[in-house]
């Protein structure tokens, strides 16, 4: 082997290890599933559940109307602004479930019109008009598109713990709304309040017995058939008023949405609240995309960043989209991801049938009056049984790693002061205007303590062993292999990723042993923080030379041949990352395995 030369290139331009399977081909599918996410349901299937879906966004839109009369609009106009709302949720949900190059998750994810953006929207509308909201809104989807981009340097920012906690406390938020509604805590004083809660009880009651009991097709549409039957019960009652009666009366069966009323406006002193929410909305996109991964593969161990940035990406495009028809904020939805998990469809089809529906119903007035006319406690039933399914999601995701010291701290301590914005609103009252976005809900203060504290936790959380190995009879594997299982197990490490890590450095030890390469002792230095596991090797010698499958390329220096035979020696086992340098007569070669 010729001698290196005095300089080695950049690490950087070393040739990759060989590309490990995708992480669609290393799915398994979870027994539960009906229709799992390639798979397309039978056309009648296909069509209700769509339905399901589109009766659970549609309740919604009532955001996009109540921010319509906040402007002044009138009732014509917040008619025209809803269609437009339905139309640009089924575009959204295309693109969603779709990767177009960098943009979509390819899973299905649909959007719905975010309480996150509200209070903004609120604002701007009592400000500047319609025309404000909208310019605000795009704005904020640029901002999430921009976090988008950069999402791949923030993974120790989100690692399971945070994704699961956002997971966790989306659920609770999204819970409590329901709750409220459910027990008609608006209004504790109304005579009919017990038939308001027996009507929501009973919604609820369907919902869980088809969800749990049911097979087949009523599995499938326990949300839809609960929803159904909870407005029935609801118009027997006499909850649907003489007024929603007339307005649904007064709509037309068809009509196309006209999109003249709108303008755009930009106001700089808003900046800060908007793009406070879509932060808010990129991190819950996080968690709906990490929940869509989990519910698709039995053997989810780790959020798929690339899918959850384009995910972030589309979303963040869909929110600029509905600023631009007058939408306030789109943000994919845990309640319809809370869907799929109850029925056990998560076909990415089934965005065909939802962007139909709502193209569809966007040309029909009436039957857009009649979803928007759902009662409070209707509403309230569906989001509880949506809520506790994603808080149960979450917490599985957050339990997918050991619960270290660090994790409970970041979950207990972060979960605490997010319900105390519930039990404490009179101290949140005091606090000065600037911080509202941050205090204002559940979730943003979920958001803010659990990464503040997951940041402040980095602080010493690698660990490292030094392993020295001395030439011992051929007997080098075996001082690794005690010594490294000791620690693997020391750090909680899965048995998966210690087996897969174990197997690699075997591997190159055994090529660097029967070659002769180490001119003496080898120093394994191994060192964990929970996101990657990093083996270094270094000794006294030569870099070892392996035969590959592929023609190595004339002009190759000492390092870039070995890296590149490495990768086809490796092929069963696949490192991460793996960077080797030799200077002299010292060598070194990294091996790096996300976790």
């Amino acid at each position: 082997m010729s001698a290196p030369p005095a300089s080695t290139p950049p690490v950087d331009s070393l040739p990759k290890v060989a590309a490990r399977p995708s992480r669609r081909d290393q799915r398994e599918r979870p027994p539960d599933l009906i229709y799992g996410l390639d798979e397309r349901p039978p056309l009648l299937h296909l069509i209700l559940l769509g339905a399901q879906h589109v009766a659970v966004i549609c309740p919604y839109l009532v955001f996009v109307a109540l921010i319509a009369q906040a402007s002044g609009a009138s009732s014509a106009v917040a008619s025209h602004a809803v269609g437009l709302g339905m139309i640009a949720i089924a575009l959204a949900t295309l693109l969603q479930a779709h990767r177009l190059g960098p943009v979509g998750s390819g899973y299905l994810a649909p959007p719905v019109v975010s309480a996150i953006y509200f209070a903004s929207a609120l604002n701007a509308a009592h400000q500047g008009g319609l025309g404000l909201v909208c310019g605000m809104i795009a704005f904020a989807g640029l901002i999430e598109a921009i976090f988008a981009w950069a999402l791949p340097r923030m993974r120790r920012v989100f690692p399971p713990v945070v994704s699961g906690f956002i997971v966790i406390a989306v659920g609770v938020d999204l819970g409590l709304i329901g709750v409220r509604g459910f027990l008609g805590i608006s209004d504790l004083h109304d005579p009919n309040l017990g038939r308001h809660i027996g009507a929501a009880a009973l919604t609820l009651a369907v919902m869980i017995g088809l969800g749990v009991w049911g097979k087949g097709l009523p599995r499938l549409l326990c949300g839809l058939i609960g929803l159904v039957l909870g407005m029935g019960i609801a118009v027997a009652l006499g909850m649907v008023t003489s007024k929603e009666v007339a307005i649904i009366d007064s709509r037309p069966w068809f009509g196309l949405p006209d999109p003249r009323f709108l303008s755009y406006r930009f106001e700089p002193s808003l900046m800060m609240p908007f793009a406070i929410a879509a932060l808010a909305s990129g991190l819950r996109v996080i968690g709906v995309i990490t929940t869509c991964q989990t519910i698709n593969d039995a053997s989810w161990r780790r959020p798929d960043l690339d899918s959850i940035r384009s995910g972030v990406l589309a979303d963040g495009i869909a929110c600029f989209f509905g600023g631009c028809v007058a939408t306030p904020g789109l943000s994919a939805a845990p309640s319809l991801v809370g869907i799929q998990k109850a029925t056990g469809a998560t076909s990415r089809y089934i965005a065909y049938a939802i962007a139909g529906w709502l193209v569809l119903l966007s040309c029909v007035p009436k039957v857009g009056a009649v979803l928007l006319a759902l009662p409070v406690p209707i509403i309230g039933a569906a989001l509880v049984f949506n809520g506790a399914s994603m808080l149960v999601g979450g917490i599985q995701i957050a339990m997918s790693r050991p619960m270290t010291m660090r994790n409970t701290f970041i979950i207990g301590i972060s979960l605490l002061f997010a319900l105390s914005r519930r039990v404490y609103p009179e101290f949140f009252a005091l606090l000065p205007s600037w911080s509202h976005a941050f205090t204002d809900s559940i979730l943003s203060i979920a958001v803010v303590v659990c990464v503040l504290l997951n940041l402040v936790f980095l602080i010493g959380e690698r660990r490292t062993r030094v392993m020295v190995l001395e030439p011992d009879d051929g007997k080098t594997l075996s001082h690794f292999d005690d010594k490294f299982r000791a620690q693997a197990k020391l750090w909680q490490l899965s048995a998966a990723d210690a087996a897969r890590a174990e197997t690699s450095t075997n591997e190159l030890l055994r090529l660097i042993e029967e070659g002769g390469h180490a001119d003496g002792s080898i120093t394994a230095s191994v060192s964990y923080d929970d996101l990657d596991l990093t083996i270094e090797l270094r000794y006294k010698g030569t870099l070892p030379f392996v035969a590959s499958e592929q023609r190595t390329p004339r002009g190759m220096v000492e390092e870039q041949i070995f890296a590149a035979g490495l990768s086809g020696f490796l092929s069963s086992v696949f490192p991460d990352r793996l960077n080797s340098q030799q200077k002299d007569n010292n060598c070194e070669i990294s091996m790096t395995f996300q976790t």
